[in-house]
C-alpha cells in the first residue's frame, strides 16, 4: 500500500534530517541556550507547551548522539500529556552517505502519558492550532487541493523510490506508563509497558520483547480488570512487498478481576508464523496454539481480503480435556448428574471456511465421554439460517440427567419439606425454551445409534426437522426400539403464549413390557404392540402436557399377557367366595396370557377411556371399560371375564350355565402399586350374578316341573281315553255279539217256526 511506503519514507527522512541537524548543532550551537526559543516556537506554531528542565547534550562523529532529560509536553493550557525522564538517540554519520540509516540506540526512560477524552469525544491530544498556524494550514490545504490531479503521478513515483536501508541496534522503552480516561464510555485504562527491539534491519528477522501490564476499571477505579502479558517473537518487515512476518510468536498472559470466574486466568498463545500481506489484505497464521485451564487448542487460519471482502479458511483441533473441571474452574454451576464420571472427557476437530455471508463447517468431529458425533453444517449469516447434518452413536443421556427419585420419597419430601414458594418456583420452571425456539430458523437432519434417555433404549433414531418462525416440524421421526419400529410426525408451535404439540404416532411390533418397564417402571402388560392415532397437547411443563393430552388411538396387542394379574384366578376367587369354599390359589399362574387384545382409546385431558376393549385367550373372553389417568398415573378399570372353568381346583368347577356368564373384575390403583393386588373380583357383582343365576335355575326347575306335570296329566288323559275307548269298543263288540247271537237265535227260531208251519201244512 502507498501509505505504508510513504510512512516508511517519512520516518527515514525524518531520522536523516534529525541526524544532519544534530551534526550542525553539535559543532556550532549549545542547545541549552535555545530552550526558551524552542518553547516559544512550539507554543506559537503548534500550541504545544514544552517543559525542558534537564540538560540537552549530544555527541558527533562517528555517532550523532542526543540526550534529553526531564521533559514534558502539554497541549495549550491543559495538563501535560507526555513526560519522560530521559531520551537517548544515536545516529551513525558515514552510512548516511550511502543512503543507509544506522541507529545505535533509541531509549526512552520512564515515559508517562496522560490521555483523556471528554464527554463530547474530544481528546486532550488533539492540537488546537493558533490563528496564524490555522491560516498556514488552510493555505497548505488549498495548495494540496490544486495538486489532486497529480496524485496518481506521485503515487507512481513513490512506488519507484528506493527505501533506504536501516539498521537499528536497539530500541528500548523502559517503564512506560500510560493512563487513558474516557468519559463517554466511563472507562479508565492504565498500562505499564517495557518494549525492546534489537538488530532491526529490513528483510531480516529481529527479536522483539514486550512486557505489559494493563488495568481497566471505571473512572473511580472500581471493578478493576488487570492483565499482565509478555510477548516474544522474531519480527521481519519487508518494506518493498509491504508485508511483515512474525516467527516463533509466544504470548503469555494472566488476567485477574472480580468479573473473571477463574481469576487469575492464565493463558499461553503461540504461533509458528503470522504473515501479513498489506496489498493483498491477506493474513496467514500457521501453528497457532492456545493453552489455558487444561484446554489446548491448535489451529491454522488463512484469511484473504480481510479489509475489503473477508474470506477465511481454518482448521481447529481441541485436544482431550475435562469439561467438568473447566466449568468448575469458570464457576459455571453444573446440574445434578446421575453419573459423576459424565462430562469428564471431550475433544473436537473442526474445519471451516466462508465469508461474511456464509460459513461452511465441514467436517465436525466431536467426542464427549463415550459418545462420537460427526456433523456438517452450512450457516447463512444474512439472514441467519442453518442446514445441519448430524450422525452419532452411543449416547447415554441418563448419565447427564439427575438421579431418578423414588416416587414415594419424592411425594413425602414435596409435601413436608418444600415451602409453597419453592413449589411455585418448581412449577414455574419451563420445560420448553420458548424464546430460543422462536429464534430458530433452519434445518437439521439426525441419525443416531444406541441412545438411552429416561432409561429407554433406542437402537436407532432418525429425524428430519425444520425450524421457522416459532414452529418446529419433525417429519418423519423414525426409531427402532424394543424389537419394533416407530414412524411418527411431530409439530411444536410456540408462536402463542402456550406451546402446542401435535403428534401423529405410528407404532409397529414394539414389545411394550420392556419399554414400559424401562420408562416408568410399569410391567403390568406385555405383548407385541401396534398403534396409530392422532394426539395434541399444550403446556410448558410435564404436568401441563400430561393433563392436556387430547386425541384418539387404536391399539392392538398380540401374543401378550396381563402381567401380575391372573383374571382366571380372580374369577375363581369370586366363585369360591360365593360358594363359601376354599380355593387353592397356588395352582394358578401370576399372569393372564392372551392371543390378541384390541381397544380404541379416547383421551380427554390426559384421561384415557377404552370402550370396546376385547381380549381373547384360551379359556377366557374379556371385555372392559374404564379410565387410565396419565396426570395421576393411576387407573380405575373394570373387565368382564367369561370363563369356561378351571380344572385346577374343585372350588372353581363351573357348569354350562356358569360358563356362559361374564364375571366383573376391578383393577384400581396407582401404576406403582403391587400388580398382584391391583386387580380383584367384584364380590358384589359376583353375588348379583349368582343370585340372578339362582333365580334363573329356580324358574327353570319350576318350568320343568310344570312341563313334567302337564306331560303326566296329558299321558293320564290319553291313557284314560284309551281305556274308555277300549271299554267302549269291548261293550260295542259284546253288544254286537249279543245282538248277532239274538239275531241268529231269532233267525233259528223263525226258521223253526217256519218249519213247523210248513209241517202243519203238509
Amino acid at each position: 500500500m502507498v501509505w505504508f511506503k510513504r510512512f516508511i519514507y517519512f520516518v527515514l527522512i525524518l531520522l536523516a534530517l534529525i541526524g544532519l541537524a544534530l551534526a550542525y548543532v553539535g559543532l556550532f550551537v549549545n542547545p541549552n541556550d535555545f530552550k526558551d526559543e524552542l518553547k516559544q516556537v512550539a507554543m506559537e506554531k503548534a500550541n504545544v507547551r514544552l517543559r525542558l528542565e534537564g540538560d540537552i547534550s549530544w555527541s558527533f562523529f562517528p555517532w550523532l548522539g542526543l540526550e534529553l532529560e526531564n521533559i514534558g509536553v502539554a497541549i495549550g493550557s491543559d495538563a501535560e500529556i507526555v513526560q519522560f525522564d530521559r531520551a537517548e538517540f544515536g545516529l551513525a554519520i558515514m552510512p548516511l552517505l550511502e543512503q543507509t540509516i544506522q541507529v545505535d540506540k533509541v531509549n526512552l526512560v520512564n515515559l508517562k502519558a496522560h490521555l483523556h477524552k471528554n464527554a463530547q469525544g474530544e481528546g486532550n491530544w488533539q492540537l488546537q492550532l493558533p490563528p496564524s498556524s490555522k491560516a498556514d494550514a488552510n493555505t497548505a490545504a488549498v495548495k494540496g487541493s490544486s495538486n489532486v490531479s497529480s496524485s496518481a503521478e506521485e503515487t507512481a513515483q513513490s512506488s519507484q523510490m528506493k527505501i533506504p536501508d536501516i539498521h537499528l541496534e536497539e530500541l528500548r522503552i523502559e517503564n512506560a506508563q500510560i493512563v487513558y480516561r474516557d468519559e463517554q464510555t466511563q472507562q479508565r485504562i492504565e498500562a505499564d509497558l517495557d518494549i525492546q527491539l534489537q538488530d532491526v534491519q529490513w528483510d531480516q528477522a529481529w527479536p522483539m520483547v514486550m512486557e505489559a501490564s494493563v488495568t481497566q476499571s471505571d473512572l473511580q477505579g472500581n471493578q478493576p480488570l488487570k492483565m499482565e502479558a509478555s510477548v516474544n517473537s522474531q519480527l521481519t518487515v519487508f518494506p518493498e512487498r509491504e508485508s511483515l512476518l512474525l516467527d516463533a510468536l509466544v504470548v503469555q498472559a494472566k488476567v485477574s478481576g472480580e468479573s473473571i470466574p477463574a481469576s487469575p486466568l492464565e493463558a499461553k498463545l503461540s504461533a509458528v508464523s503470522v504473515a501479513m500481506d498489506l496489498p493483498q489484505e491477506n493474513l496467514l497464521i500457521d501453528g497457532l496454539a492456545l493453552s489455558s485451564m487444561g484446554l489446548n487448542l491448535d489451529a491454522k487460519i488463512q484469511a484473504f481480503e480481510v479489509l475489503s471482502n473477508p474470506q477465511f479458511a481454518a482448521t481447529l483441533s481441541v485436544g482431550t480435556f475435562n469439561p467438568r473441571t473447566l466449568l468448575n474452574a469458570l464457576q459455571v454451576p453444573l446440574p445434578d448428574m446421575a453419573d459423576a464420571t459424565a462430562l469428564t472427557k471431550a475433544s473436537a476437530n473442526v474445519a471451516l471456511e466462508g465469508s461474511l455471508d456464509e460459513v461452511t463447517i465441514q467436517p465436525i468431529s466431536i467426542a464427549l465421554d463415550d459418545t462420537k458425533i460427526e456433523a456438517n453444517a452450512v450457516l447463512s449469516l444474512a439472514p441467519l439460517r442453518w442446514d445441519v447434518s448430524i450422525a452419532g452413536a452411543n449416547l447415554d443421556l441418563d448419565r447427564y440427567l439427575p438421579e431418578p427419585v423414588d416416587t414415594e420419597v419424592e411425594a413425602v419430601t414435596t409435601n413436608t419439606a418444600e415451602s409453597p414458594q419453592a413449589q411455585a418456583n418448581t412449577a414455574a420452571t419451563d420445560l420448553i425454551p420458548v424464546e430460543l425456539i422462536r429464534g430458530l430458523n433452519g434445518h437439521v437432519g439426525l441419525i443416531f445409534d444406541d441412545i438411552k434417555v429416561k432409561n429407554l433404549t433406542i437402537d436407532q433414531l432418525a429425524l428430519d426437522t425444520t425450524q421457522s418462525n416459532g414452529v418446529v416440524s419433525i417429519a418423519p421421526l423414525q426409531a427402532s426400539l424394543y424389537q419394533g419400529k416407530v414412524s411418527s410426525q411431530l409439530r411444536l408451535d410456540v408462536r402463542g403464549n402456550t406451546p402446542k404439540i401435535e403428534v401423529v404416532p405410528s407404532v409397529s411390533g414394539v414389545q411394550v413390557q420392556p419399554l414400559l418397564t424401562d420408562f416408568m417402571a410399569m410391567d403390568k402388560i406385555a405383548g407385541e404392540t401396534f398403534l396409530s392415532g392422532d394426539l395434541t397437547s399444550q403446556g410448558n411443563s410435564v404436568d401441563a402436557l400430561m393433563s392436556s393430552i387430547q386425541g384418539d388411538l387404536l391399539v392392538e396387542m398380540k401374543q401378550g399377557a396381563l402381567v401380575g394379574a391372573n383374571l382366571t384366578k380372580s374369577v375363581c376367587e369370586g366363585i369360591a367366595s360365593i360358594r363359601k369354599e376354599t380355593l387353592n390359589a397356588s395352582q394358578f399362574g401370576d399372569d393372564t396370557p392372551f392371543e390378541t387384545m384390541r381397544f380404541p382409546a379416547h383421551i380427554v385431558d390426559g384421561q384415557i377411556s377404552t370402550p370396546g376393549l376385547t381380549m381373547s385367550s384360551a379359556g377366557l373372553q374379556v371385555t372392559g371399560d374404564g379410565t387410565i389417568s396419565l396426570p395421576t398415573q393411576s387407573l380405575n378399570y373394570q373387565v368382564n371375564v367369561g370363563i369356561t372353568g378351571s380344572q385346577l381346583d374343585d372350588a372353581c368347577q363351573v357348569n354350562e350355565t356358569v360358563s356362559q356368564l361374564t364375571f366383573p373384575v376391578v383393577c384400581k390403583g396407582a401404576f406403582s402399586d403391587d400388580p398382584a393386588g391391583l386387580c380383584r373380583p367384584d364380590l358384589a357383582g359376583f353375588g348379583t350374578l349368582f343370585t340372578n343365576l339362582a333365580k334363573q335355575e329356580a324358574a327353570q326347575k319350576l318350568a320343568q316341573e310344570k312341563a313334567k306335570l302337564k306331560a303326566e296329566l296329558k299321558q293320564k288323559e290319553a291313557d284314560l281315553k284309551a281305556e274308555l275307548q277300549a271299554k267302549r269298543e269291548a261293550e260295542e263288540a259284546r253288544l254286537k255279539a249279543e245282538l248277532e247271537a239274538k239275531r241268529e237265535a231269532e233267525e233259528e227260531r223263525l226258521k223253526e217256526k217256519l218249519k213247523d208251519k210248513l209241517k202243519s201244512l203238509f
